[in-house]
């Protein structure tokens, strides 16, 4: 039957002429299969628009799953996800009339809305198992702020398709291309005005990961487009660990050595921790947040089993309070420790008895295993002692160096740090302390000081 007799289907009878003579022109974005095998062409053939989708290798069965499809143009991904079981929210930042005419055709419960992609958060659509990006990336003023909002709705993956400026290289000269985007201030792509940059596939998998996905694999590519997939979760643990667990010694802001962070800040988190290994790179971590991947930009030795990882604070924390943990390639995770976006809470204060009196049993560089110091910015003074409490705050100790007092702005479990059981606290060396050798106490605030241990203040302290 051809497409003019649609007219008399009952549902598409309600379908206007012009409606209808659009269809006919084939001037549909997307072409849209029909239940019954016929199909209302479209610019992009539906045998496209199916390889496409398999490139990226989806099950074929998504019930249970939750589908954004962002630029959802006429809709045939929309559908298509719908068809495959998944609940589905289709953005776009214009209303596609073909969207809502295709939409009654299939008797689709597809959620249709008109956003941009600035105004896309968790707040207004929630979260999504799978986020389809499909030829949107390109458009956009900041791509990489574009890829943050997109980021912060995935609880998983996101399928990303992009044109890229190096599609006419050979994969091997694509490979050693630069990472870097072409800029278009006006019609320079394609004759159209909304097209404002065009990555290397290089830089597309760059972006992709300085957004905060953990994992970022190349699909394929065709003529000028090249698809990735971008997950937010690691590969599962092994099985059978190889190697012990690694242990945490604190989480804390590079700026400030405290555990407190500040969203729409550019900060860092400094991940000090214990492991059972000769050498790591940052390839070998594993970090998480709250049970969601965070790359890792550098890792680094203290000396002996201690290393230290640096990592961009992600832009999706919301306030409160937040577990941070890491793993090995061939490991399990260890223990969590809290880390806060937003304002600090309250301190639980602790029950300390009056006197109780910390043991001090280990002092040192929190950037070395010695008890050297030399001024350098980031230099900190990692105090470590016994104390039979069950919890402890930054303010419930002080911290005696030189005579002089000076509040922690980090405590949390020693554990594994130490001979034996106790607590860490870290503090920054005063800046009227003189070069020399100066003692060192802890105290709390009502009980007596421990006992002393000395460091040693090289010249440019």
């Amino acid at each position: 039957m051809p497409l003019a007799l649609l007219s008399n289907h009952p549902v598409l009878g309600s379908i206007t002429k012009d409606q209808l003579d659009r269809i006919e022109k084939g001037v549909w974005y997307h072409s849209i299969d029909l239940p019954d095998g016929r199909v209302i062409p479209g610019i992009i053939p539906v045998e496209a628009l199916r390889a496409r989708m398999d490139a990226f290798g989806l099950p074929a069965d998504l019930r249970g799953k939750r589908v954004l499809d962002v630029g959802a143009a006429t809709g045939w991904c929309s559908f298509e996800m719908e068809r495959r079981g998944a609940e589905v929210v289709a953005v776009d930042c214009v209303e596609y009339d073909d969207f809502r005419v295709a939409h009654r055709i299939l008797n689709s419960k597809v959620d249709y809305r008109i956003l941009d992609v600035d105004e896309l958060t968790p707040e207004l659509l929630g979260t999504f198992d799978i986020v389809v990006f499909f030829g949107v990336l390109y458009h956009l003023r900041h791509p990489l702020l574009g890829l943050e909002k997109v980021l912060a709705l995935a609880r998983d993956t996101v399928l990303v398709e992009s044109f890229v400026c190096d599609g006419h290289l050979s994969q091997a000269e694509r490979n050693a291309n630069g990472c870097y985007m072409e800029f278009y201030e006006t019609d320079e792509l394609g004759g159209q005005i909304d097209n404002w940059v065009g990555p290397t596939v290089n830089c597309l998998l760059a972006l992709c990961r300085a957004a905060g996905f953990v994992r970022v694999e190349w699909k394929y590519m065709q003529e000028h487009r090249a698809g990735v997939v971008c997950r937010r979760t690691w590969e599962a643990p092994p099985d059978t660990p190889v190697t012990p667990a690694p242990v945490i010694g604190s989480a804390v802001n590079n700026r400030t050595g405290d555990p407190v962070f500040h969203p729409g800040k550019d900060e860092y988190i400094c991940l000090y921790f214990r492991a059972s290994a000769s050498e790591l790179k940052k390839e070998d971590l594993r970090v998480e947040i709250d049970g969601l991947g965070i790359p890792v930009l550098t890792v680094s030795s203290h000396g002996g089993e201690r290393w230290q990882a640096n990592m961009r604070l992600p832009t999706v924390l919301t306030a409160g309070p937040h577990q941070i943990r890491v793993r090995l390639a061939d490991s399990g995770f260890g223990e969590s420790v809290t880390m806060y976006c937003g304002d600090r809470p309250q301190p639980v204060r602790s029950a300390i008895p009056e006197n109780a009196t910390p043991e001090l049993y280990r002092v040192s560089n929190g950037l070395s295993e010695s008890r050297d110091f030399h001024g350098h910015r980031s230099e900190y003074l990692c105090v470590c002692f016994h104390l039979d409490v069950p919890h402890l705050d930054r303010e419930d100790i002080v911290v005696e160096i030189g005579g002089i007092d000076c509040a922690p702005s980090f405590v949390g479990s020693a554990d594994g740090w130490g001979p034996g059981e106790g607590w860490q606290a870290n503090v920054k060396l005063p800046s009227e302390l003189p070069p020399g050798a100066h003692p060192v106490r802890v105290r709390t605030q009502t009980g007596s000081a421990s006992n002393s241990m000395e460091i040693r203040c090289g010249a440019s302290c």
